[in-house]
């Protein structure tokens, strides 16, 4: 369903481009007054669902191929106008980063797949489904919405392409555009949806209606969660790991083939066709990266990085939409009060989880930060991204049997170590330091294939690496994990060390925030940017100075009470035969993975 560039005519991409600039700034201003910010992230997840989904191309007869949208789906959720946002993201970035659809038809593909379908299938699905609470009647109306909503979309579509012929061609007659008049397009484009696509859309979204009726029917009501669910993002990351299935389908969708295929069934090119066709080229053509020889393993690096332009691309549209969010009311003492206190939350947080029951926790310290050195090794050793995804892939799952928020886990996972990752590995991808086929041109900073494999990988070896410490840390308690550095003979120095910073960094942590809140609580005004500077400073000296009053008088505390040098705990290490088994298995996987590793190399 998304047409390309030359299949459509300047006087019909140039009005549908204009009509869909005000129907965006329609959406903004209804969004903006019946969300708030917190309820951005929902609308990411619409905008990573849609693309996502829109990758499962599914074949039917005749060698075609299709796939479904999700818009119903979204709208029931988001609402209608927010769906238009979110839809229109993953429809403009298909276009601008992936080549999915052209861009002078974004206004076309827009108009049909992110205004037409959501609104048509909101509506319709409100009508049917009315106010009823019951889950048997949302699942049939959702149904019922999806299947109008996809084959009217595809009617456009169709209608689009049949009146090329009529508008513009030659002297003789032979079109310049879309070749196939209104008779063939639309009964091609109906007749597909009719009779298969539109019931792939339906079943789809009525599953997916079917299960949150059943977990989370809240977000079915007209005023959506502040926060998409845990789980739901777990079944986008599924889907993501599922889409290298897009690529198993053959073919091309009706009214998307290349020139060369027009050469072959009409014996000529339609010569406006020829001319904008090639104007854009998109840096992943056909979702498959030039530096990843595996398609599958292309398809799915595609996948990720469309999920994470969409989440981008949502978060600084919900900025814009949203100038006075959260915080910008609030005091310079109250916001670092609230984010210290935020800090605090989560080392308590990760305490209570460390003694919560799963896998990890049950383990013995000594056994996990062993376990740790040998993922450790093997990561820095191994040179291809598909192993180190799957090492990747499997911490997550003992994150989720450990009883860890997958979606938090993976969240600081990326934004500390793999954004770090990636600003120290993306110099090495560019064309003066590692030469090769040039992937982006970016003059002399453009990227390579080779470089940009080598920063993925290494990208791939640090967030690999930082997730499995992150898990033994959160299944881990401080005062087991200081035990178990003692019992390995770590010198008592550097345990006495790290003991006390971290009782004086929550310590300190908890006094600027009392600070902070107390200036808040005798200010009226937040003040001018110079006097918040100099109010900052002098409470940095402060704690500077108190941090170390705090530490002598501790460690003078310490000596009264006959420290000696030697840390004792209080209770006694012993490892299992569970544990035994749990750093056998560890090490068993690492050499796997190395093993593929050096096949896949040797190759």
């Amino acid at each position: 369903m998304h047409i390309p560039d030359g299949y459509l005519s300047p006087q019909t991409y140039v009005v549908l481009d204009a009509a869909v600039v005000p129907i965006w700034a329609l959406a903004a201003r209804r969004v903006r007054a019946t969300l708030q910010y917190r309820q951005v992230p929902l609308m990411a997840l619409g905008a990573a669902f849609s693309f996502v989904i829109m990758m499962f191309n599914i074949p039917v007869i005749g060698g075609s191929t299709g796939h479904a949208v999700g818009a119903t789906l979204v709208a029931i959720v988001l609402g209608p106008w927010a769906a238009v946002l979110s839809l229109s993201i993953a429809v403009v970035i298909q276009a601008l980063f992936f080549g999915d659809g052209g861009i002078t038809a974004i206004g076309a593909n827009v108009f049909n797949m992110a205004v037409v379908m959501p609104l048509l299938g909101y509506y319709l699905y409100r009508l049917i489904a009315g106010d009823s609470p019951s889950n048997p009647r949302r699942i049939a109306a959702s149904g019922i919405a999806a299947y109008v909503s996809m084959v009217a979309g595809a009617i456009l579509a169709g209608v689009e392409f049949g009146i090329q012929p009529l508008i513009a061609h030659t002297a003789a007659g032979v079109p310049l555009y879309a070749p196939y008049p209104l008779k063939i397009a639309v009964t091609a484009m109906a007749g597909e949806h009719l009779l298969f696509f539109g019931w792939v859309e339906a079943l789809a979204t009525m599953g997916v209606i079917a299960a949150l009726g059943t977990s989370s029917a809240h977000l079915l009501e007209m005023k959506p969660a502040a926060k998409p669910m845990r789980w739901l993002w777990a079944a986008l990351g599924v889907l993501i790991l599922a889409t290298p299935l897009g690529v198993l389908a053959g073919g091309t969708a009706w009214g998307e083939w290349s020139t060369e295929q027009l050469q072959a069934s009409l014996g000529y090119v339609p010569a406006g066709l020829e001319r904008l066709g090639p104007m854009w080229s998109a840096a992943i053509p056909g979702y498959a990266p030039a530096f990843v020889r595996d398609p599958l393993l292309g398809y799915a690096i595609a996948a990720v990085l469309g999920v994470a332009l969409a989440v981008g691309v949502t978060w600084v549209a919900g900025r814009l939409l949203f100038p006075a969010r959260r915080g910008h009311h609030r005091s310079l003492a109250r916001r670092t009060a609230d984010a210290i206190g935020a800090a605090v939350s989560d080392v308590i947080e990760n305490e209570e989880l460390a003694s919560s029951p799963g896998l990890l926790q049950g383990l013995d310290p000594r056994v996990k930060l062993l376990a740790l050195l040998v993922v450790a090794v093997a990561a820095s050793f191994t040179h291809t991204a598909a192993v180190l995804a799957g090492v990747i892939a499997l911490t997550l799952a003992l994150a989720a049997v450990s009883r860890v928020p997958v979606a938090s886990f993976a969240r600081k996972v990326w934004a500390s170590a793999g954004v770090f990752g990636a600003l120290l590995a993306l110099p090495a991808a560019t064309f003066l330091i590692t030469p090769g086929v040039v992937v982006v041109p970016l003059g002399p900073l453009s990227l390579t294939a080779p470089g940009l494999l080598a920063a993925l990988t290494l990208v791939l070896r640090v967030v690999a690496s930082a997730g499995f410490a992150l898990l033994v840390i959160w299944t881990t308690r401080w005062a087991d994990a200081l035990a178990a550095l003692s019992a390995m003979h770590i010198p008592d120095v550097v345990v006495a060390t790290l003991a006390m910073t971290q009782k004086q960094i929550v310590s300190l942590m908890r006094t600027v925030e009392q600070l902070h809140l107390a200036r808040e609580s005798r200010t009226l005004s937040a003040g001018t940017a110079a006097e918040n500077r100099s109010w900052v400073v002098g409470r940095m000296a402060f704690v500077v100075k108190k941090s170390i009053k705090t530490a002598d008088d501790v460690y003078d505390a310490m000596l009264a009470r006959g420290f000696s040098g030697s840390m004792h705990t209080l209770g006694a290490l012993s490892a299992t035969a569970r544990d035994w088994l749990w750093l056998g298995g560890v090490i068993a996987v690492c050499a796997l993975s190395l093993g593929i590793d050096r096949m896949v190399i040797s190759r």
